[in-house]
């Protein structure tokens, strides 16, 4: 079914109502509907673990540095410039001068220590046990201290080559003390910063609502109101799309792209996705705790059909974690199709088929990394059960899969990365390093624990030298593909679909959409 909250006419109605007055005559539609796979979880910046909330966040707050409009590099934000002290370890930064949050208040050197410190520091009035960011990214940041009502100084342990990129991530935007305080645990429903669009209502399993700020530092949106728009089914939001119901459809089944093409009143935007689409082998649990077995499986799955049948050919066959729209790409796959050699390892691994089988968790919900995630399960399963390894399938909603799989319930699991930054750290650090292996909060599914990757990733993170960094993290993927703790599968290429009538569509390789520039023709 179509959504279930309003028709796009009721809808555009009730926006122009809420403003306060009945329109003698049809209201002009700059409103823009966004159809999406599943609902925001938190709109507290801190506590975002999802795509979706992250989009959203996006819109209504800003932080100290951005990424440009179509790419990963870096220009100014709520900072306008900064300086690094020679040893790397002490960042001053100089804010934009006024500017306001959507509540009125003033954007200081306040503001920025509140945002930061609510995190950082666990005895903070205002800290949540769940600001899991923190911990995984930005846990070297010692102290944040105001030089005066506009600058800002941020001690960092050692120095730390991508800080700067860092800033630039969804976690670190700079939120209202005055909201904080006023709303407490329940801010993540109540969220307030200086960005292009002010939060309006959030209609839980149905729709977003956001409206222009009209004050914003950077010049205000043209659109009036942003609505983000639950249509689970891929199809129905296609649906959607074609009836008016909604401008822009994300994550659409990879086959009906080509119907979007050849349709007059729609077009396709899309760019290389700074992302990879995994499946990753719990090596605490057996038979996944012996190497051989998890050599096995890389050369059981079939990446190049998956990529064929479900992918549509958007996208390609991962020989890496890192995708190759990034540098330190490493394009030397060591395992390739080979099903013969699979049952090889495995008889030299002793390998029996136990009788409960291995549990292979994956999500109900498509995503940019893996459009189609429980028909990949299936080919798998496959691939696996031809070199004589019975799995069983696990399927849940987005939101438990990612919950169960951090806790470390599953044997193996489908999952994916989408790059909150332009550097090769936010996939191997995140990914692999031992510190993000804590159950309860992993960003390492694998619980893949390996001291030499730690000092290599250390050594790299350290390092201001661009050559030595990419030799660092050649050597750290070379590591993994021997370890195997995972199968990277596909680089996925981010598509959405719009109609014609919007302009300024860009996708960002972080597959985000910044909603501040895009018009109606």
């Amino acid at each position: 079914m179509l959504p279930s909250v309003l028709s796009r006419t009721s809808l555009v109605m009730l926006l122009t109502l809420a403003g306060g007055c009945a329109p003698e005559k049809p209201p002009v539609d700059s409103t823009v509907l966004v159809g999406r796979g599943a609902d925001v979880l938190s709109l507290d910046p801190a506590r975002v673990t999802d795509s979706e909330s992250a989009e959203v966040t996006e819109q209504i707050f800003d932080h100290l540095v951005r990424y440009r409009h179509n790419s990963t590099d870096i220009e100014p934000a709520l900072a306008v410039r900064w300086e690094v002290s020679g040893d790397g370890k002490m960042w001053t930064f100089h804010l934009r001068e006024n500017v306001r949050f959507h509540d009125g208040t003033p954007l200081d050197a306040d503001a920025v220590v509140f945002s930061f410190d609510r995190q950082r520091d666990p005895t903070h009035p205002y800290h949540q046990p769940d600001f899991t960011y923190w911990d995984t990214t930005f846990r070297n940041i010692q102290s944040v201290t105001k030089v005066d009502t506009l600058t800002v100084r941020i001690a960092i342990e050692r120095p730390y080559a991508p800080f700067l990129a860092n800033l630039a991530m969804f976690p670190v935007s700079i939120v209202s003390p005055a909201a904080v305080k006023k709303w407490g645990a329940e801010f993540y429903r109540h969220p307030c910063g200086t960005g292009p669009f002010r939060f309006v209502e959030w209609s839980v399993g149905e729709r977003v609502t956001l409206e222009a700020n009209e004050a914003y530092w950077d010049g205000a949106p043209s659109i009036k109101h942003l609505v983000f728009v639950e249509i689970r089914d891929p199809r129905q939001r296609l649906v959607a799309l074609e009836g008016e119901a909604i401008d822009l459809a994300e994550n659409l089944n990879p086959q009906d792209l080509q119907f979007v093409a050849l349709h007059p009143g729609l077009e396709l935007h899309r760019v290389a996705g700074n992302n990879v689409g995994y499946l990753a082998m719990n090596v605490t649990h057996p038979p996944f705790d012996d190497v051989r077995v998890r050599r096995a499986v890389n050369y059981a799955v079939n990446k190049t059909a998956i990529v064929k049948m479900i992918y549509q050919g958007l996208a390609q066959p991962a020989t890496s974690p890192v995708p190759p729209s990034l540098w330190g790409h490493v394009d030397e796959p060591l395992y390739n199709y080979d099903p013969q050699e699979a049952v090889r390892l495995l008889k030299e691994a002793g390998y029996k088929q136990p009788k409960v089988h291995p549990r292979l968790y994956t999500m109900d919900t498509s995503r940019t990394y893996m459009p189609a995630p429980e028909t990949v399960a299936r080919i798998i399963q496959h691939n696996l059960r031809d070199v004589g390894i019975d799995v069983e399938i696990v399927k849940d909603d987005i939101n438990a899969h990612v919950r169960l799989t951090q806790e470390g319930k599953h044997d193996l699991c489908l999952l994916g990365w989408t790059a909150d930054t332009g550097d090769p750290d936010n996939f191997l650090y995140v990914l692999f390093d031992p510190e993000n292996a804590e159950v309860g909060g992993a960003r390492n599914v694998a619980f893949y624990k390996n001291a030499e990757l730690h000092g290599i990733l250390a050594w790299a993170q350290e390092s201001s030298d661009r050559a030595e960094r990419e030799r660092f993290y050649k050597k750290a993927q070379d590591l993994i593909a021997r370890d195997a703790p995972w199968v990277p599968l596909a680089h996925a290429e981010v598509v959405v679909a719009a109609r014609t009538s919007l302009s300024g569509v860009v996708v960002h390789p972080s597959a985000n959409i910044y909603f501040h520039k895009v018009t109606r023709k």
